[in-house]
């Protein structure tokens, strides 16, 4: 069937003021830091200051949704708690009513955004850690899932504004677990969108008693784990197609694999069989990566396709996770942040659908050492129709000398990465969760990230660029609703580009899900080819530059 497709309009907004302006060595790219000239005002707190247990030192984590289909991405925060706030809930305790739990921020389309977190009805009495969205249910509308050290959250968007916590009834284990990256996607291709939750420690086999367990590192008393804590096995939820989920854990086989301190997830087709496949970044233990058998289970492959460990052989400490598709092949590259006096390893996928660590050729093994990286993700920001690399930044221990990292952001020339600039050029904070999305709708992606403490920062694209950009937001009528699973090649001025729309990845995240493409010198696009989750391959022509375009499946 032939799909009329709907162009969303842009809207261009100029703010009167910018509070930092940024340029690094790249004179092209400029960024502002605007969250409080934008109503974007949180404070966020992960234990104490001086970090003395493993909770207080990891962060939390943000989501671009849209939650009243007007078109601008909204806002959500998650926050952490207090010591006492977790000893409380992990001894079995009433969780008590905790302000400043999450945030939701109404994106009012001016450049500006509204806290309307009482009023939507989000509460969080817990340590929270994830923030993610998604459609679960096929209403159309996006609902909110928060991962805590304690009982997930599901908030089931009631379409006018508000939002009912339905976690209980919608079958999530109410078992108090420390669980942080989750993701959304439809393994089982019944037009439903199922759910992992990563699992990281035990949280009930550790002490959280005073005085605090003392581990040095390098000297510098630190806080202890993970190495030698309990790991938690991660939770596969099948959506029952009805509002409930069912724990698939076991059935699916994931429980038959060694528990690892999982951080970060995202569903992919990471073999190119048409099923969606599952990336796990595990913390001081081999990475995951869960082959769809195609009869409801899963293959551990990881050290099979070679992601589970590095290039020398070693298990790093891995948090984010960032995923392209290669430009050429349209095969899946595998980025994971890691600790400090390490290299985020860069896994390219060759013909054979082998990954190798290609951090070494890429520029990525120097440029990273130095960093101990959370969020990250892969965006083109100045619209060249070349993918910079943002990565979030910060050591977990407030005695090191490198404890206040920046926010870094890493081009490509020649297919190698070097740094275009750091935010803010003198660090002043240590910084985790973080996510991509175009809050003006200017086709230019904009960037959010949370510190360990203190104020999230919201960088604003100023980039001046004459570049052209295409924005796409799919809808799916047959699959499911957000399309999470779709691909798309893009064809213009003789480049192809390949993208797949997915949830998950990043740190803890959730970035805007419209899909981003920058045309560079092209005005125009020859052809798009979508393949939807569930087969159908649907080829456009006349896709417009410049504007967002919603495109829905054929029926």
């Amino acid at each position: 069937m032939r799909l009329a497709y709907i162009a969303i309009p842009i809207a261009l907004v100029v703010f009167p003021f910018a509070i930092f302006s940024l340029a690094g060595s790249a004179p092209g790219l400029q960024f502002s830091e605007v969250a409080n000239a934008a109503g974007v005002h949180a404070e966020i707190r992960c234990g104490g200051p001086e970090k003395r247990w493993i909770p207080e030192a990891n962060g939390s984590g943000v989501a671009w949704l849209d939650y009243d289909n007007d078109g601008f991405m909204d806002l959500l925060i998650v926050n952490g708690g207090s010591m006492e706030q977790l000893r409380r809930v992990v001894s079995g305790g009433t969780p008590s009513t905790s302000k400043n739990g999450v945030y939701l921020f109404h994106n009012l389309g001016n450049g500006h955004f509204e806290d309307v977190t009482e009023r939507a009805g989000l509460s969080n009495p817990y340590w929270g850690t994830g923030a993610n969205a998604a459609d679960y249910n096929n209403d159309g509308f996006v609902d909110i899932l928060i991962t805590t050290i304690g009982v997930d959250l599901l908030y089931k968007n009631n379409g006018n504004g508000t939002f009912s916590e339905v976690g209980a009834s919608a079958g999530l284990i109410r078992d108090v677990k420390w669980h942080t990256g989750s993701t959304f996607g439809d393994f089982n291709n019944d037009g439903y969108l199922d759910l992992y939750v990563a699992g990281y420690v035990d949280i009930h086999s550790i002490s959280l008693a005073e005085p605090a367990p003392v581990c040095p590192y390098k000297g510098i008393p630190g806080f202890c784990g993970p190495i030698g804590m309990k790991a938690e096995h991660g939770i596969l939820y099948r959506n029952n197609g009805n509002g409930t989920f069912t724990d698939a854990t076991k059935s699916a086989g994931l429980n038959d694999v060694k528990p690892s301190h999982g951080f970060s997830a995202v569903f992919d087709d990471f073999n190119h069989d048409g099923k969606l496949d599952l990336f796990v970044a595990n913390d001081s233990d081999p990475n995951s990566l869960f082959l769809n058998q195609g009869d409801g289970t899963f293959k551990e492959s990881a050290l099979f396709l070679g992601v589970g460990f590095n290039a020398d052989g070693l298990v790093q400490s891995n948090m984010g996770i960032a995923i392209e598709n290669d430009d050429d092949s349209g095969r899946l590259n595998i980025l994971t942040t890691t600790f400090f006096d390490d290299y985020f390893p860069l896994f390219k996928q060759d013909r054979s659908g082998f990954f190798e660590d290609a951090s070494s050729s890429n520029g990525l093994t120097m440029l990273t050492r130095r960093l101990l990286g959370w969020a990250c993700g892969f965006a083109d920001f100045d619209n060249d129709g070349s993918r910079e690399l943002w990565l979030a930044n910060g050591h977990v221990y407030p005695r090191s000398p490198h404890y206040l990292e920046p926010i870094t952001i890493l081009a490509r020339h020649r297919g190698a990465f070097s740094s275009v600039y750091h935010f803010p050029e003198t660090p002043n904070n240590s910084y985790r969760g973080g996510a991509t999305g175009d809050f003006n709708n200017d086709g230019r992606i904009d960037l959010v990230v949370l510190p360990i403490a203190g104020q999230p920062v919201l960088l604003q694209n100023d980039t001046s660029s004459s570049s052209a950009w295409v924005g796409l937001q799919l809808r799916g009528t047959r699959g499911n609703r957000d399309a999470i699973g779709a691909s798309v090649e893009m064809d213009f001025c003789g480049k192809t580009r390949f993208e797949t729309l997915r949830n998950g990845g990043g740190y803890l995240s959730r970035n805007d899900l419209r899909l981003h493409f920058g045309l560079g010198d092209c005005t125009k696009v020859d052809r798009v080819t979508i393949k939807w989750p569930r087969g159908a391959v649907q080829k456009l022509a006349g896709v417009p530059a410049n504007r967002y375009t919603t495109i829905e499946e054929p029926r």
